[in-house]
């Protein structure tokens, strides 16, 4: 019990040095992270494995976090999170979709909504997994009811396009939109805007899908840049500008998207 205590007092001490903007008691908090991990720790072996990560307190190293998510993995569900991610993206090992998907379903079972979320896009992408739609739904539903917002602009996917087995509801898409759009996404902005302008789900409203264009296109979203060059160029929910057309245009371009670059270059 004494040493349960202890360990205890050197996490709380480490994370709260870790916290720290400074760069010398960033390197005590991972010291005495270290000698927690060395009483047994593995809750100390997972923030190791973000120190490692992420070179807080110590060196980068993607093997070195990897080895400590590994490590603490069964007992901690955010290092099996963690070690999922190393297997999707092969950040300090090779990508394995097949271990990624044993990861997730694991801390996913433990209630983590994070490893939820995931989970949802191994089902839908069929990545580690057979592809099941139903099923992503169920997980994303759950990520979601524990307050992970970004599911929701997956959901809303989901019902807007009648994925897999699960009927088109415009209305379903549309609210999960809107929860996603809490979360100052990029992606909802510009489906909440999106629903505005086809009226899927809800009343049409220019002017509203304007708006919301102009949210997704401040945080760089490259489609809405290009809706509003188009909106403005006809002054529709807008009043009509040239000037600001071409601006929206050249900033979707200049953003990646394909559309605006071939007209710009004449293509079309």
């Amino acid at each position: 019990m004494e040493t349960e205590k202890f360990v205890e007092k050197l996490l709380n001490e480490g994370l709260e040095l870790l916290s720290s903007e400074k760069k010398q008691k960033q390197k005590k908090g991972f010291a005495t992270l270290r000698a927690a991990f060395g009483l047994g720790s593995m809750t100390a072996a997972y923030y190791e494995g973000i120190c490692y990560k992420n070179g807080i307190g110590t060196y980068q190293s993607d093997e070195q976090a990897f080895e400590r998510f590994e490590m603490a993995a069964d007992a901690v569900p955010k290092a099996m999170f963690e070690l999922g991610l190393c297997y999707v993206h092969g950040i300090g090992t090779e990508q394995n979709l097949e271990k990624a998907f044993a990861c997730f379903s694991d801390a996913a079972q433990s209630g983590l909504p994070e490893a939820q979320y995931e989970l949802g896009v191994c089902y839908r992408c069929g990545e580690g997994t057979e592809q099941d739609i139903k099923t992503a739904l169920y997980w994303y539903e759950k990520a979601a009811n524990q307050g992970y917002l970004g599911a929701y602009q997956n959901m809303g996917v989901i019902y807007q396009h009648g994925l897999g087995d699960v009927p088109v509801d415009y209305s379903k898409a549309f609210d999960c939109f809107r929860k996603a759009a809490e979360e100052e996404s990029s992606d909802a902005f510009f489906s909440v805007g999106n629903c505005y302008l086809n009226g899927l789900g809800v009343d049409k409203n220019e002017k509203e899908a304007a708006d919301w264009f102009k949210k997704a296109a401040e945080i760089g979203e490259s489609d809405s840049m290009f809706r509003l060059a188009w909106m403005y160029q006809e002054g529709i929910g807008v009043e009509q500008n040239d000037e600001l057309s071409a601006e929206y245009l050249y900033k979707s371009a200049e953003a990646g998207w394909e559309p605006a670059i071939r007209i710009i270059k004449g293509e079309n």
